[in-house]
């Protein structure tokens, strides 16, 4: 079968696809687009012979083949995902996903926006929304409690028309409200006043608060306390301690097991201590829009209010965005934990190999 074409540059021989140019040179432009100084490089045609079945002749064919063939519309799996956390590890963090997916910063802006929406009606100043009834604030409640995967694929749906993450969440919500006769008639009040990043900025704090109150606190309160056992269970267990590689004073395995427990109670302790911060002040964070609308309003302390109903510390002083400041210091507080851990992996591993907890 025709293998190709072969290049030979200083002697050295490489095989490349089919050539349908028949001169004896190829322009140096073709391999060279930055024009560097290479040799002239030779041209000869080669053919390949391949012992086997006709079928193992074709194989790169059908791998390419296959690419193409399938590389659109997979479902997601262990072997389509193209992260290791959505793949092999999926069973690891799963519990994670109702908070830290798309899907869960969704369900936030949804509730970030009923909830607005419920405020301003509390509001006497804000005569355009009057006080809720029992039954429409059960419906917004509803809305939020029972957001599904459906209702989150809705939403995509409509932002693959508007352009817009945000907008789309207002449109779902217009829509889902039409049905209720006291709600569709402030359909328009759901974003009142507010910037994108009002919305976002509490949203990603709830995903964060969600996710450290449900699932990452608890894991770390779990694993504490399975050191604490190794504490106790081995307590009397007599270790060699070493200092600099070399053996020193002795020790006692289950005091080397509390060493961790503490150091990881301290690094969980300040993970836990971290304020999740909102602000709601809009586009530039001086509430122009809220005051140019109802100057009568103390809007700070409306926007503290509502930060604050949602769990949240309120942070005052912005521009338009929260600076995420707490942010840096969760994530950075959550490393340490880790490299705690790491440090206690190595430790973990050089007592097996030394003989110990067979």
């Amino acid at each position: 079968m025709e293998g190709g074409t072969c290049f030979s540059v200083n002697k050295t021989m490489f095989l490349s696809n089919p050539m349908t140019q028949k001169s004896s040179y190829v322009p140096n432009s073709w391999l060279n687009p930055l024009n560097l100084s290479f040799p002239a490089v030779k041209i000869c045609t080669c053919r390949a012979v391949v012992k086997g079945s006709v079928s193992s002749l074709n194989t790169q064919e059908k791998v390419t083949g296959m690419s193409s063939d399938h590389s659109q519309d997979l479902e997601l799996s262990s072997l389509s995902a193209l992260c290791p956390l959505d793949g092999r590890y999926w069973g690891k963090v799963k519990e994670l996903a109702p908070f830290m997916s798309e899907y869960g910063l969704i369900r936030f802006r949804i509730l970030v926006e009923i909830k607005w929406l419920v405020k301003l009606s509390q509001i006497p100043q804000v005569i355009e929304v009057p006080s809720f009834s029992e039954r429409a604030q059960a419906f917004l409640q509803d809305l939020i409690d029972e957001f599904s995967m459906n209702d989150a694929l809705e939403v995509k749906k409509i932002e693959r028309v508007t352009n817009h993450d945000v907008k789309a969440v207002e449109y779902f919500l217009k829509q889902r409200c039409q049905s209720h006769p006291d709600i569709v008639k402030v359909l328009e009040f759901f974003h009142f006043a507010c910037t994108s990043e009002d919305i976002n900025n509490l949203a990603h704090a709830l995903m964060l608060k969600g996710a450290l109150d449900t699932v990452i606190l608890p894991a770390m309160d779990e694993l504490i306390r399975a050191m604490c056992d190794m504490d106790t269970t081995h307590s009397s267990v007599p270790m060699l301690s070493r200092t600099h590689g070399q053996p020193a004073s002795p020790t006692t395995l289950g005091k080397e097991m509390a060493i961790f427990a503490f150091r990881l109670s301290r690094a969980r302790r300040e993970i836990s201590q971290i304020e999740m911060l909102g602000k709601f002040a809009g586009a530039v964070g001086n509430y122009n829009a809220h005051i140019a609308a109802y100057p009568e309003i103390r809007w700070p302390e409306i926007a503290e209010e509502f930060v604050v109903s949602l769990g949240l510390k309120f942070n005052p002083y912005v521009p338009q965005i929260e600076t995420h400041d707490y942010m840096t210091k969760l994530f950075h507080s959550i490393m340490q934990f880790n490299n705690i851990l790491v440090d206690f992996d190595r430790d973990l591993w050089g007592y097996i190999s030394m003989g110990y907890f067979k």
